[in-house]
C-alpha cells in the first residue's frame, strides 16, 4: 500500500532522514535503517533544573533522524509520523510513567493558529501511538506564530498564553501530573505549565520530552 502511495506522490519515495530511495510497507517516510536508529540516548544531561518540576526525562537529542521526524510531524502535519514516533518511544516513556506513577498524564495545548493549520495536536498523537491514556487540562486562545519563529520577548509572551481549563482546577488539586511534550529548548513552556499546576495545588509535576535541543 505504501509503495502505491509513493508512486502516486502521496508518500515520500526517499527517506526523510538519509535521502535513500526506499519502498516502505508499514510507512512511507523512513527507511528501515533510519527507523531502527530511533533509540533513547544514554547518558543524557539532566544538569539543567526546571523550575516547579520535580523530575524530567528525555528520550533523545534533537538531531539526525529524530530531528527530521519532529520537523515533518509539526510543520508538514503528519499524523502518521506522530503515531510512529509514539511507538518508537513507547517503552522508554512507559518506564518513566511506572517510575513516577502520575495520577494524570497531559500535554501542552496548541494555539488556535497552529491547531487550524495543522489540524491536530502532534503530542496527542504521539501519546496515542505510545498507548498512553491522557487528559487535556490546558488551553490556549492566542494566535502566535510557532515558538521557533519568535524572539525571546515574543516567546515569553506566547508562553504566558498557556492556561488551565477552569472546570478542572478542583480536580487537579493534590494530583501528581506528568506533562509530555515534543521538545525541550529553554524550558519556558514546561515551567509555565508546571507553575500553573502547582499554583492550584497539584502535588507534584514531572515532565517527559521526546527530544532535547
Amino acid at each position: 500500500m505504501i509503495g502505491l502511495l509513493q508512486r502516486l506522490g502521496l508518500s515520500s519515495e526517499r527517506c526523510i532522514s538519509c535521502g535513500k530511495v526506499f519502498v516502505g510497507f508499514s510507512q512511507g517516510y523512513l527507511c528501515d535503517e533510519c527507523l531502527g536508529s530511533i533509540k533513547p540516548i544514554h547518558p543524557m544531561d539532566y544538569s539543567n533544573r526546571l523550575e516547579y518540576v520535580v523530575s524530567y526525562r528525555v528520550f533523545g537529542r534533537y538531531e539526525s533522524v529524530l530531528k527530521e521526524i519532529v520537523h515533518h510531524m509539526k510543520f508538514k502535519s503528519s499524523k502518521s509520523l506522530a503515531l510512529l514516533l509514539g511507538k518508537a518511544i513507547r517503552e522508554h516513556l512507559w518506564e518513566y510513567i511506572e517510575e513516577t506513577n502520575p495520577d494524570i498524564i497531559t500535554f501542552p495545548s496548541l494555539n488556535l493558529r497552529r491547531l487550524w493549520i495543522r489540524g491536530f495536536n502532534h503530542v496527542e498523537y504521539i501519546l496515542i501511538g505510545a498507548g498512553v491514556p491522557y487528559m487535556k487540562v490546558f488551553k490556549r486562545s492566542d494566535m502566535h506564530k510557532p515558538m521557533a519563529f519568535l524572539n525571546a520577548e515574543k516567546r515569553q509572551k506566547a508562553v504566558l498564553e498557556h492556561r488551565l481549563k477552569e472546570e478542572l482546577i478542583d480536580f487537579l488539586e493534590n494530583k501528581k501530573v506528568l506533562v509530555v511534550d515534543d521538545l525541550l529548548t529553554t524550558g519556558s513552556t514546561i515551567e509555565r505549565l508546571a507553575y500553573l499546576l502547582m499554583s492550584i495545588g497539584a502535588q507534584e509535576v514531572h515532565a517527559y520530552f521526546v527530544a532535547k535541543a
